[in-house]
Protein backbone atom coordinates (compact mmCIF):
# COMPACT_ATOMS: atom_id res chain seq x y z
CA UNK A 1 0.00 0.00 0.00
CA UNK A 2 2.59 2.09 0.35
CA UNK A 3 3.59 2.41 -3.38
CA UNK A 4 0.62 4.87 -4.04
CA UNK A 5 1.85 7.22 -1.63
CA UNK A 6 5.47 7.23 -3.51
CA UNK A 7 5.12 10.91 -5.02
CA UNK A 8 4.38 11.74 -1.34
CA UNK A 9 7.13 10.06 0.18
CA UNK A 10 9.40 11.33 -2.40
CA UNK A 11 8.25 15.01 -1.17
CA UNK A 12 8.07 14.84 2.07
CA UNK A 13 11.60 13.70 2.70
CA UNK A 14 13.27 16.32 0.67
CA UNK A 15 11.47 18.92 2.22
CA UNK A 16 9.00 19.65 -0.79
CA UNK A 17 6.64 22.83 0.43
CA UNK A 18 3.73 21.40 1.92
CA UNK A 19 1.15 24.10 0.29
CA UNK A 20 2.40 22.14 -2.90
CA UNK A 21 2.34 18.55 -2.18
CA UNK A 22 0.29 16.24 -4.42
CA UNK A 23 -2.65 16.09 -2.04
CA UNK A 24 -5.11 15.29 -4.62
CA UNK A 25 -3.76 12.12 -4.74
CA UNK A 26 -4.71 11.01 -1.03
CA UNK A 27 -8.53 9.76 -1.82
CA UNK A 28 -10.75 10.37 0.75
CA UNK A 29 -11.96 8.80 2.92
CA UNK A 30 -8.83 7.24 4.02
CA UNK A 31 -9.36 4.07 6.54
CA UNK A 32 -7.28 3.13 9.88
CA UNK A 33 -4.50 1.06 7.26
CA UNK A 34 -4.30 3.69 4.67
CA UNK A 35 -3.59 6.16 7.49
CA UNK A 36 -1.25 4.00 8.61
CA UNK A 37 0.06 3.30 5.73
CA UNK A 38 0.72 7.53 4.48
CA UNK A 39 2.78 7.47 7.87
CA UNK A 40 5.26 5.24 7.13
CA UNK A 41 5.72 6.31 3.81
CA UNK A 42 7.01 9.70 5.16
CA UNK A 43 7.06 10.46 8.69
CA UNK A 44 7.94 6.84 9.35
CA UNK A 45 10.27 6.27 6.48
CA UNK A 46 13.71 4.56 7.70
CA UNK A 47 15.33 7.30 5.66
CA UNK A 48 13.69 9.72 8.37
CA UNK A 49 13.81 7.76 11.27
CA UNK A 50 17.49 7.77 11.00
CA UNK A 51 18.62 11.19 9.80
CA UNK A 52 15.53 13.38 9.96
CA UNK A 53 13.86 16.34 8.31
CA UNK A 54 13.87 19.31 10.40
CA UNK A 55 10.96 19.21 13.11
CA UNK A 56 8.92 22.06 11.89
CA UNK A 57 8.81 20.74 8.34
CA UNK A 58 7.22 17.41 9.65
CA UNK A 59 5.10 19.42 12.18
CA UNK A 60 3.27 21.14 9.29
CA UNK A 61 3.10 18.37 7.57
CA UNK A 62 1.25 16.13 10.29
CA UNK A 63 -0.79 19.34 10.72
CA UNK A 64 -1.95 19.71 7.25
CA UNK A 65 -3.24 15.89 7.20
CA UNK A 66 -5.24 15.98 10.12
CA UNK A 67 -6.88 18.98 8.32
CA UNK A 68 -7.43 17.01 5.50
CA UNK A 69 -8.66 14.04 7.99
CA UNK A 70 -10.82 16.31 10.04
CA UNK A 71 -14.61 14.54 8.93
CA UNK A 72 -13.47 11.46 10.09
CA UNK A 73 -14.08 9.79 13.66
CA UNK A 74 -11.00 8.18 13.81
CA UNK A 75 -7.33 9.04 13.15
CA UNK A 76 -4.25 6.78 13.46
CA UNK A 77 -2.58 6.96 16.66
CA UNK A 78 0.77 7.51 14.15
CA UNK A 79 -0.32 10.51 13.10
CA UNK A 80 -0.30 11.84 16.78
CA UNK A 81 2.98 10.26 17.45
CA UNK A 82 4.22 11.65 14.58
CA UNK A 83 3.84 15.71 15.83
CA UNK A 84 5.74 14.56 18.76
CA UNK A 85 8.38 11.92 18.28
CA UNK A 86 10.88 14.06 15.77
CA UNK A 87 10.75 17.06 18.13
CA UNK A 88 12.23 14.93 21.04
CA UNK A 89 14.57 13.42 18.48
CA UNK A 90 16.01 16.51 16.78
CA UNK A 91 18.83 18.09 19.11
CA UNK A 92 20.76 20.26 15.82
CA UNK A 93 19.09 22.99 16.15
CA UNK A 94 20.85 24.36 13.15
CA UNK A 95 20.50 21.48 10.74
CA UNK A 96 18.55 19.06 9.59
CA UNK A 97 18.49 16.48 6.45
CA UNK A 98 16.75 16.08 3.13
CA UNK A 99 16.45 12.95 1.13
CA UNK A 100 16.27 13.34 -2.21
CA UNK A 101 14.27 9.58 -3.88
CA UNK A 102 15.50 9.22 -7.35
CA UNK A 103 13.60 7.09 -10.23
CA UNK A 104 15.87 4.26 -9.81
CA UNK A 105 15.60 1.45 -7.64
CA UNK A 106 16.82 2.16 -4.25
CA UNK A 107 18.94 5.06 -5.47
CA UNK A 108 18.73 7.98 -3.04
CA UNK A 109 20.62 11.33 -1.65
CA UNK A 110 20.75 12.38 1.65
CA UNK A 111 21.88 16.06 2.69
CA UNK A 112 22.60 17.25 5.92
CA UNK A 113 21.75 20.96 5.34
CA UNK A 114 21.49 24.58 7.33
CA UNK A 115 17.77 25.16 8.19
CA UNK A 116 18.46 28.49 7.55
CA UNK A 117 18.80 30.14 4.42
CA UNK A 118 22.25 32.16 5.92
CA UNK A 119 24.38 30.23 8.36
CA UNK A 120 27.66 31.38 8.88
CA UNK A 121 27.86 34.05 6.96
CA UNK A 122 27.09 31.66 3.42
CA UNK A 123 24.51 30.40 1.86
CA UNK A 124 25.87 27.78 0.60
CA UNK A 125 24.54 25.39 3.41
CA UNK A 126 21.64 24.84 2.40
CA UNK A 127 20.28 23.56 -1.47
CA UNK A 128 19.01 25.88 -3.74
CA UNK A 129 16.86 25.56 -6.57
CA UNK A 130 19.32 25.82 -9.41
CA UNK A 131 21.68 23.15 -8.41
CA UNK A 132 18.22 20.75 -8.96
CA UNK A 133 17.43 22.39 -11.74
CA UNK A 134 21.10 21.58 -12.88
CA UNK A 135 21.26 17.98 -11.11
CA UNK A 136 17.98 17.22 -13.36
CA UNK A 137 19.59 18.47 -16.74
CA UNK A 138 22.58 16.33 -15.80
CA UNK A 139 20.27 13.29 -15.09
CA UNK A 140 18.83 14.24 -18.80
CA UNK A 141 21.81 14.78 -20.27
CA UNK A 142 24.40 12.27 -19.29
CA UNK A 143 26.69 11.80 -21.57
CA UNK A 144 27.76 15.52 -20.94
CA UNK A 145 29.54 13.95 -18.09
CA UNK A 146 30.51 10.64 -19.60
CA UNK A 147 34.13 10.25 -19.03
CA UNK A 148 34.81 13.75 -17.90
CA UNK A 149 36.87 15.30 -15.16
CA UNK A 150 35.05 17.65 -13.67
CA UNK A 151 35.29 20.86 -11.19
CA UNK A 152 32.31 22.43 -9.47
CA UNK A 153 32.50 26.11 -8.44
CA UNK A 154 30.70 27.09 -5.55
CA UNK A 155 29.22 23.48 -4.61
CA UNK A 156 27.58 24.24 -1.31
CA UNK A 157 25.66 21.13 -0.02
CA UNK A 158 27.50 18.85 -2.80
CA UNK A 159 24.39 17.31 -4.44
CA UNK A 160 25.54 17.58 -7.97
CA UNK A 161 29.33 15.80 -7.16
CA UNK A 162 27.45 13.31 -4.84
CA UNK A 163 24.89 12.26 -8.12
CA UNK A 164 27.38 12.11 -10.42
CA UNK A 165 29.61 9.03 -8.42
CA UNK A 166 26.57 7.25 -7.34
CA UNK A 167 26.83 3.62 -9.01
CA UNK A 168 23.39 2.83 -9.94
CA UNK A 169 22.79 5.78 -11.85
CA UNK A 170 25.99 4.78 -13.98
CA UNK A 171 27.26 8.32 -14.78
CA UNK A 172 30.81 7.04 -15.71
CA UNK A 173 32.49 10.57 -14.54
CA UNK A 174 35.58 11.14 -14.04
CA UNK A 175 37.47 12.80 -11.16
CA UNK A 176 35.12 15.14 -9.30
CA UNK A 177 36.49 17.77 -7.57
CA UNK A 178 33.93 20.17 -5.54
CA UNK A 179 35.01 23.39 -4.42
CA UNK A 180 33.38 26.27 -2.53
CA UNK A 181 35.52 29.51 -0.89
CA UNK A 182 33.83 28.64 2.44
CA UNK A 183 35.41 26.17 4.55
CA UNK A 184 32.12 25.34 6.30
CA UNK A 185 30.68 24.58 2.77
CA UNK A 186 33.91 22.55 2.23
CA UNK A 187 33.21 20.80 6.23
CA UNK A 188 29.61 20.07 4.59
CA UNK A 189 30.10 18.44 1.58
CA UNK A 190 32.80 16.17 3.43
CA UNK A 191 30.25 15.11 5.67
CA UNK A 192 27.55 14.46 2.94
CA UNK A 193 30.08 12.69 0.57
CA UNK A 194 31.35 10.44 3.91
CA UNK A 195 26.99 10.23 4.41
CA UNK A 196 26.22 8.79 1.01
CA UNK A 197 29.74 6.66 0.01
CA UNK A 198 29.93 5.03 3.67
CA UNK A 199 32.13 1.87 2.39
CA UNK A 200 33.29 3.35 -1.24
CA UNK A 201 37.16 4.29 -1.29
CA UNK A 202 37.68 7.95 -0.32
CA UNK A 203 39.70 8.40 -4.03
CA UNK A 204 36.52 7.23 -5.96
CA UNK A 205 34.14 9.60 -4.12
CA UNK A 206 33.79 13.66 -5.33
CA UNK A 207 37.23 15.50 -3.54
CA UNK A 208 36.31 18.39 -1.68
CA UNK A 209 38.48 21.77 -1.48
CA UNK A 210 38.29 25.02 -0.45
CA UNK A 211 39.09 27.51 -3.28
CA UNK A 212 38.64 31.14 -3.76
CA UNK A 213 38.02 32.75 -7.04
CA UNK A 214 40.41 35.17 -6.46
CA UNK A 215 43.69 32.63 -5.89
CA UNK A 216 42.59 30.28 -8.35
CA UNK A 217 45.86 30.75 -9.72
CA UNK A 218 47.33 29.41 -5.94
CA UNK A 219 45.43 26.46 -5.61
CA UNK A 220 47.35 22.95 -6.34
CA UNK A 221 45.82 21.70 -9.64
CA UNK A 222 48.40 19.44 -10.09
CA UNK A 223 47.17 17.10 -7.59
CA UNK A 224 43.92 16.81 -9.58
CA UNK A 225 43.18 15.35 -13.11
CA UNK A 226 43.71 17.88 -15.80
CA UNK A 227 39.47 19.77 -15.92
CA UNK A 228 37.25 18.92 -18.48
CA UNK A 229 34.28 20.58 -17.58
CA UNK A 230 33.42 22.94 -15.16
CA UNK A 231 29.87 22.76 -13.37
CA UNK A 232 28.50 25.67 -11.31
CA UNK A 233 24.62 26.94 -9.97
CA UNK A 234 23.37 29.82 -8.05
CA UNK A 235 26.67 31.65 -8.26
CA UNK A 236 25.80 35.04 -10.17
CA UNK A 237 23.26 36.78 -7.74
CA UNK A 238 26.28 38.95 -6.44
CA UNK A 239 27.60 41.17 -9.09
CA UNK A 240 30.53 42.29 -6.82
CA UNK A 241 31.71 38.81 -7.17
CA UNK A 242 32.09 38.77 -11.20
CA UNK A 243 35.13 39.93 -11.18
CA UNK A 244 36.55 36.88 -9.33
CA UNK A 245 34.14 34.60 -11.06
CA UNK A 246 35.69 35.89 -14.39
CA UNK A 247 38.67 35.49 -13.59
CA UNK A 248 38.73 32.45 -12.47
CA UNK A 249 37.04 30.94 -15.50
CA UNK A 250 40.00 32.85 -17.67
CA UNK A 251 42.37 30.78 -15.90
CA UNK A 252 40.43 27.75 -15.74
CA UNK A 253 40.08 28.25 -19.40
CA UNK A 254 43.57 29.24 -20.00
CA UNK A 255 45.11 26.57 -18.44
CA UNK A 256 43.62 24.08 -21.09
CA UNK A 257 44.08 26.23 -23.87
CA UNK A 258 40.17 26.80 -23.71
CA UNK A 259 39.62 22.85 -24.47
CA UNK A 260 36.89 23.56 -21.75
CA UNK A 261 33.46 24.04 -21.13
CA UNK A 262 31.00 25.01 -18.64
CA UNK A 263 27.62 24.31 -17.27
CA UNK A 264 26.36 27.37 -15.30
CA UNK A 265 22.26 27.22 -13.57
CA UNK A 266 20.96 30.68 -12.28
CA UNK A 267 17.77 31.55 -10.81
CA UNK A 268 16.76 34.48 -12.09
CA UNK A 269 16.08 36.72 -9.72
CA UNK A 270 17.08 39.94 -11.25
CA UNK A 271 17.19 39.93 -15.00
CA UNK A 272 19.40 43.07 -14.94
CA UNK A 273 22.46 41.10 -12.91
CA UNK A 274 21.87 38.23 -15.10
CA UNK A 275 22.59 40.45 -18.37
CA UNK A 276 25.01 42.04 -16.58
CA UNK A 277 27.18 39.13 -16.08
CA UNK A 278 26.10 37.77 -20.31
CA UNK A 279 27.53 40.52 -21.00
CA UNK A 280 30.89 40.28 -19.28
CA UNK A 281 31.39 37.06 -20.76
CA UNK A 282 30.57 38.13 -24.27
CA UNK A 283 33.29 40.61 -23.46
CA UNK A 284 36.04 38.40 -22.68
CA UNK A 285 35.19 36.18 -25.85
CA UNK A 286 32.96 33.50 -24.41
CA UNK A 287 30.32 31.87 -26.35
CA UNK A 288 27.37 31.55 -24.10
CA UNK A 289 24.48 28.44 -25.76
CA UNK A 290 20.76 28.45 -23.82
CA UNK A 291 20.48 24.57 -22.74
CA UNK A 292 16.93 23.26 -22.25
CA UNK A 293 15.26 23.39 -18.66
CA UNK A 294 14.34 19.55 -18.03
CA UNK A 295 9.96 20.01 -18.11
CA UNK A 296 8.21 19.06 -14.88
CA UNK A 297 6.21 15.51 -16.19
CA UNK A 298 9.92 14.15 -16.47
CA UNK A 299 11.85 15.28 -13.77
CA UNK A 300 13.51 13.54 -11.44
CA UNK A 301 13.49 15.78 -8.07
CA UNK A 302 10.47 17.38 -6.44
CA UNK A 303 11.32 21.06 -7.61
CA UNK A 304 9.39 24.48 -7.84
CA UNK A 305 9.27 24.87 -11.33
CA UNK A 306 7.70 27.91 -11.55
CA UNK A 307 11.14 29.19 -10.36
CA UNK A 308 12.67 30.73 -13.43
CA UNK A 309 15.98 29.16 -13.70
CA UNK A 310 18.80 29.51 -16.98
CA UNK A 311 20.96 27.14 -17.99
CA UNK A 312 23.56 28.11 -20.13
CA UNK A 313 26.87 26.25 -21.56
CA UNK A 314 29.87 28.42 -21.76
CA UNK A 315 32.75 27.89 -24.12
CA UNK A 316 35.45 29.83 -25.72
Amino acid sequence: MTEKFSKMQQQFLCCYPVNKMSWSSVKLPMDWDEQKALIAATCGHPLNERYPVRASYQEAFVKRLMQLLKDHEELHDDLFSSLTSQKCEQQDKDFAYKHYLLLQPDAHITLRESISFVNEGTTGLCTWEAALALADYLMQHSDVVKGKNIVELGAGTGLIGILLKLPELGFDAGQILLTDGSASCVQLMRDNVALNFPKTPKEATPQCEQLRWDEVQDFPWQQYAKTDLVLAADVIYDDSQFDALLDALDHLFTSRGNCLEMLLASTVRNVDTLHKFMEQLTNREYKVTPCANVSACVSHFCRDHTAAVQIISIKR
